[in-house]
């Protein structure tokens, strides 16, 4: 619901779902992040994605460290064609390259440049927070198949990224800067026998980030070392048993200078500094399997659990699904189960907090040639601490939902899509329940397209939503020692809702066919009527009125892309 690429399942918080990259857990998977975690653009480069696979409630227990859902990724793993691709747009340049190497094996290399003086000289008045913004990325992956059991697969991506927005925290407004070098290697080693499978995966990730905004600063250092053994052995009557073991491997390096006054933020406020760092290991074994019991019946089950090794507390993850086909197209899936994670350190709580959640959900899928419905009730109790953005100590939250989706194609030319989230969310603080921060009454997206490859491509996107509920400043004193004033929030947690969401974009693609070359141009128009929904509340010095900060109003963005296949 917000406008970030961080994943958000079901009502949950990000923290708590989970991008699996082959096999590798990535974590915070996005670019230009602040503090918090929040980032604006996604890691991944789309063309060397193969499959992608969303479980937005009981992911499967072939991997761990996810309370939530989990999205998980796999890179392509065979090559049709060699192909060189350029890109250009509005804020960023860029190259794809692939290579087949011999007959089984191949090597795809990208890199991209991204800058944001042209597109905020077209945009900077939608965008009056926004001072700068770039990065420079590249990455590899080299895939081979020696025989055809055995399979080798090596991924490497390295960023580097710096931005610059103004801010405003409770009464103090600034410019904030930030940037990172981050890479992470992946390495994956799989060969099938003739009733399994063994697959060995390995992946690094190494982070160094600076942020600074008034009297706060804050230099963080992070390493990561993720590796797991799994076997899959495929039964007689359709039954499949996996099981595994992973070890997971967390350092954290904060050097910090903290406010001593949280809302007293100037440059020549008083400030304190620390240096912290916190380590983990997480050692988890798993089983899985899932068996056909009748025709169209398939029952799944898994446990995993954690296995004691640095201060930790033990836990049991477990579930179970049934999937029931009433018919070729159409299929009932109940789930539910328990589930363990922890919690990715920030600036704002140096710690690996243990989460866990309840969940249970039943979904309803129905498919064709052209029309795909699906829908799903569901719960969850997620418990654990978590802070909000006012401060808050979350100790649970409980949600229930209803999704509905429903997508058509018609007149050869046309699909149209709609969907709609129904979400009943409260969080407990100190044994009293409030209303959540998503706790909304609907969430609308619809998408209507019109694709001729002989014309032209062309979508209007709209989304619909309640605001953002909120806890309101209700008084403050003044404090003489900093020249600020502290503030008092309202008992009545999240008392307060902003206005409604609105968004409708648009976008525009033509395609061109030149022999064994093709370009496609293409422009998009972002909240194309330049709706003003209201982001965050904040005041002036003496917290006597407030006003609205806003999303993103309209902007554009165009770019072309030329391709060469050979």
């Amino acid at each position: 619901m917000e406008e970030t690429a961080n994943p958000s399942l079901r009502g949950s918080s990000g923290d708590r779902t989970r991008v699996i990259f082959n096999g590798i857990p990535i974590y915070r998977p996005v670019r230009n992040s602040q503090i918090n975690g929040i980032g604006h653009f996604s890691l991944f480069n789309t063309a060397i994605i193969d499959k992608q696979y969303i479980y937005a409630s009981n992911p499967p227990l072939t991997y761990g460290n996810t309370s939530a859902g989990l999205i998980e990724i796999e890179t392509i793993k065979k090559l049709n064609f060699n192909q060189l691709s350029l890109s250009a747009g509005l804020a960023h340049a860029g190259v794809f390259v692939t290579q087949k190497i011999r007959k089984k094996s191949f090597l795809q290399v990208y890199g991209n440049y991204q800058n944001s003086e042209a597109f905020l000289s077209i945009n900077g008045k939608s965008l009056p927070q926004l001072k700068s913004f770039g990065s420079k990325d590249v990455g590899i992956n080299l895939h081979s198949d020696f025989g055809k059991q055995t399979t080798f697969n090596f991924y490497s991506y390295g960023i580097v990224e710096d931005y610059r927005v103004n801010v405003t925290a409770f009464t103090f407004k600034g410019d904030a800067y930030g940037d990172k070098i981050r890479n992470f290697n992946i390495i994956n080693f799989s060969h099938i026998f003739k009733n399994g499978r063994i697959a060995f995966n390995n992946g690094t990730n190494f982070s160094r980030s600076a942020f600074k905004y008034g009297n706060m600063s804050s230099k963080n250092e992070r390493h990561q070392v993720y590796s797991s053994i799994d076997y899959k052995w495929y039964g007689i009557n359709k039954l499949n048993i996996q099981f595994g073991l992973n070890h997971d491997y967390g350092k954290s390096i904060f050097r910090d200078s903290t406010p001593v006054f949280y809302y007293a933020l100037s440059p020549e406020s008083p400030n304190y500094y620390s240096d912290t760092t916190i380590i983990t290991h997480n050692i988890e074994a798993y089983y899985y399997f899932s068996w056909e019991i009748a025709k169209k019946l398939l029952l799944s089950n898994g446990v995993r659990t954690n296995i004691l090794v640095y201060k930790q507390k033990s836990y049991l993850s477990y579930q179970f699904s049934l999937k029931y086909k009433i018919s070729r197209k159409q299929s009932l899936l109940l789930s539910g189960g328990k589930y363990h994670n922890y919690s990715i350190p920030n600036y704002y709580s140096k710690t690996y907090n243990l989460l866990n959640s309840k969940q249970l959900a039943l979904d309803y899928a129905y498919a064709d040639k052209k029309t795909l419905i699906t829908a799903a009730v569901f719960y969850k109790d997620e418990a654990g601490e978590r802070i909000n953005n006012e401060f808050f100590q979350i100790n649970h939250s409980y949600t229930a939902g209803v999704e509905l989706y429903f997508e058509s194609f018609f007149m050869k030319y046309f699909k149209f899509s709609l969907a709609n989230t129904y979400l009943n969310q409260k969080i407990e603080i100190e044994g009293e329940k409030y209303n959540g921060e998503k706790n909304l009454k609907y969430f609308i997206k619809s998408s209507l397209s019109y694709n001729n490859p002989n014309l032209f491509n062309i979508a209007v996107t709209y989304i619909t939503r309640p605001g953002k509920y909120y806890t309101p400043v209700v008084n403050s004193s003044y404090n003489e020692l900093v020249d600020f004033y502290g503030l008092f929030y309202n008992n009545d947690i999240n008392s307060r809702q902003y206005e409604g969401y609105n968004n409708m974009s648009i976008s525009l693609s033509r395609y061109f066919q030149f022999m064994k070359k093709s370009m496609i141009v293409f422009v998009s128009i972002n909240n194309i009527l330049n709706s003003k929904n209201q982001s965050d509340v904040f005041y002036n010095f003496d917290y006597s009125k407030h006003f609205y900060d806003h999303y993103q109003q309209r902007t554009i963005y165009f770019g072309a892309v030329w391709q060469m296949n050979y």
